[in-house]
């Protein structure tokens, strides 16, 4: 099983592929959102196909993080890596240099 550390700085829309498509990063049993931040960071998780289009995207969850919390996705997480990649969106207005979004992937 692969583990994924993650850690995204945002000052506007930013798009980071978590598991590319054809990856090998196992299963995913977790995906632990932790915004760092002072302020709220806005994120778009979903899986992509190798089209790239909206209609090629399955979004798993589109929300808010408020600061200092910590998101835990933990149900319905399996999909297949030969043909699906791993993708956040992330938006926030004022975030810092600093890292806001940490991602962990287990």
């Amino acid at each position: 099983m692969e583990y994924g550390l993650h850690h995204i700085k945002a000052t506007s829309a930013t798009v980071t592929p978590l598991r590319p498509i054809y990856g090998s990063g196992g299963n995913v049993r977790s995906i632990r959102l932790t915004n760092a931040s002072t302020a709220v960071v806005n994120i778009d998780l979903y899986l992509e196909d190798s089209t790239a289009v909206d209609d090629g995207r399955s979004h798993i969850v589109t929300t808010d993080i408020p600061a200092k919390t910590t998101l835990l996705l933990n149900e319905g997480l399996s999909f297949n890596n030969s043909i699906l990649g791993l993708v956040i969106k992330t938006t926030g207005a004022n975030l810092a240099a600093a890292t806001p979004l940490s991602i962990i992937i287990k």
